[in-house]
């Protein structure tokens, strides 16, 4: 069975109830502006002024929901130029306006649909790791940021792990590079499992990995860093010898940057490669005591 998560959860009920506001919204603006046609006899022509609600929907809802729109949209108009008294010289031309109407509100919807797609494909490809999946730096980094200032307001303390594989080299140099891919993926593949839903997960380079631990206590930043552990070295029994180097920097309050929150891990994560590997180092900040340290 496929695990879903709360997040995508959440996001699905945000993104349908958005999309119930906009279609309420451009349902209310069909019916205006086919009421005004009928009052006007169809005086006034409001084909660009439809366009305006398909191409929303188009956009939000996608192509299904804007081919949809499109049709009715070109039903309406067929309607008001039926009930209205406006006369044609023929019974069929308001059956070929409502079907040329369908044509350009369906390469609208279309378009914006496509638009949309491609949109979200260069999204994905600035914010993701192409190999692994998971963000890349400069998404973890913005992400890593706005939650900093977030919990400035809100007073949340939050945690950074920092995972660097040991003997990653030595691996690519006796199996090669697909090996060492294999491996980064595994790790990848390890993270989501071992990280919480509402946590984010990042490839910084290289064989250095990152994770931002939201709204967490300093216990429990410690559980959840040796939880990763576990879970990383269990799947890298496969490309021995790799295992891997972590570092958890918590923090009570945001008494710096991010970039500097990162540092902090990156060093405690290099205490642990210096006293013999595969380990986790863990320190509160702001510092008090090195009674504080734990490994």
């Amino acid at each position: 069975m496929k695990k879903v998560r709360i997040t995508d959860f959440f996001l699905g009920i945000w993104t349908g109830w958005r999309l119930w506001v906009v279609w309420s919204i451009c349902l209310s603006a069909f019916i205006l502006i086919f009421t005004f046609r009928i009052a006007t006899n169809a005086e006034f022509d409001f084909a660009s002024l439809t366009v305006l609600p398909v191409l929303v929907i188009a956009w939000i809802g996608g192509k299904r929901d804007g081919l949809f729109v499109a049709i009715l949209a070109s039903i309406l108009w067929l309607v008001g130029d039926i009930a209205s008294e406006r006369q044609f010289s023929a019974q069929w031309i308001p059956w070929i306006n409502a079907l040329t109407h369908f044509m350009g509100y369906s390469l609208i919807a279309l378009l914006a649909s496509q638009v949309r797609q491609q949109f979200e494909r260069e999204h994905e490809r600035a914010t993701r790791d192409a190999l692994t999946g998971l963000h890349n730096r400069r998404a973890f980094l913005e992400a890593g940021t706005f939650e900093v200032e977030r919990t400035k307001r809100y007073a949340h303390p939050l945690a950074v792990i920092i995972l660097d594989l040991d003997n990653f080299k030595q691996l690519n140099d006796t199996k090669g590079h697909d090996a060492g891919d294999m491996a980064l993926r595994a790790t990848a593949g390890a993270l989501r499992g071992a990280s919480r839903y509402i946590d984010r997960s990042a490839r910084l380079g290289g064989d250095e990995f990152a994770v931002l631990l939201l709204e967490i206590g300093y216990e429990a930043s410690i559980e959840v860093g040796r939880k990763i552990s576990s879970a990383v070295n269990a799947a890298l029994l496969d490309f021995p010898p790799v295992k891997g180097s972590i570092g958890v920097a918590w923090f009570g309050e945001p008494d710096r940057s991010f970039p500097a929150m990162l540092k902090a891990a990156d060093e405690l994560m290099y205490e642990v490669k210096k006293n013999g590997k595969n380990n986790v180092c863990s320190r509160r900040f702001p510092e008090i005591n090195r009674s504080d340290t734990e490994r």
